[in-house]
């Protein structure tokens, strides 16, 4: 069998710690924004970004210690399981950190239990210019791309959720539960139209991701298992 060169496996690694390095400063820049309350970027970005490259320097450890075959489908779910860790961490941040207990005014916890009351309020700002677009862009797009990458890791991690019959119920499930537990903590808000943004995005997810071609499609390299 033909060995691939050194000086390749070597490029490989390379790569793979320049992009643990990126992934490390755009958590660091975003720790840093959580705490302090300075929004250098959008702290939404900053999560999505620290995913990004995580996900590409995951990616490379997985190529590089995946090279057998049979060991390829438990290299990329040790690799894939490590990520969702990550992402874990920066939604949990997202959702109940930083400066998210301000929402609730003198330990009064807020709620909108009317669909799509939120959302027209960001329209009718964005008409009156009472709020920026700079606002309201990250709080809409961002709730809509905040679960998308469940889509990807639970399906990956338990073949069982790869069944959309048992996935989308369990989503939903856990969207709600996340709603009513920042009531009950006082992290945030319970809004319905957080559930309106949240779940639709989940569901385009999986079924860009899981259908029965991409199913065929993660099978063949060897990133899952044939009979999963």
């Amino acid at each position: 069998m033909k060995k691939k060169p050194a000086h390749n496996n070597q490029l490989f690694i390379g790569i793979a710690l320049a992009l643990f390095v990126l992934t490390a400063v755009f958590a660091y820049i975003y720790v840093i924004s959580e705490r302090n309350g300075h929004v250098l970027v959008t702290e939404q970005f900053l999560g999505f970004g620290a995913l990004i490259g995580g996900t590409a320097a995951i990616g490379m450890f997985f190529l590089l210690a995946g090279t057998n075959r049979k060991k390829r489908p438990r290299a990329a779910k040790l690799a894939m399981g490590i990520l969702f860790g990550v992402y874990l961490v920066i939604l949990a941040g997202l959702l109940f950190g930083g400066l998210r207990n301000a929402q609730s005014l003198n330990g009064t916890r807020l709620y909108n239990l009317k669909p799509l009351g939120t959302i027209k309020m960001y329209y009718e700002a964005y008409k009156d210019h009472s709020l920026r677009y700079r606002i309201i862009g990250p709080n809409l797009v961002g709730n809509i791309l905040l679960f998308v990458p469940m889509a990807w890791f639970v399906p990956f991690l338990f073949p069982a959720m790869r069944n959309w019959k048992l996935f989308f119920p369990s989503m939903l499930l856990l969207i709600c539960l996340v709603e009513i537990t920042q009531y009950l903590t006082g992290r945030g808000s319970m809004d319905i139209d957080d559930v309106i943004l949240n779940y639709p995005g989940v569901v385009i997810g999986f079924l860009i991701l899981w259908n029965q071609r991409m199913l065929k499609f993660w099978k063949k390299p060897g990133l899952i298992e044939k009979k999963g």
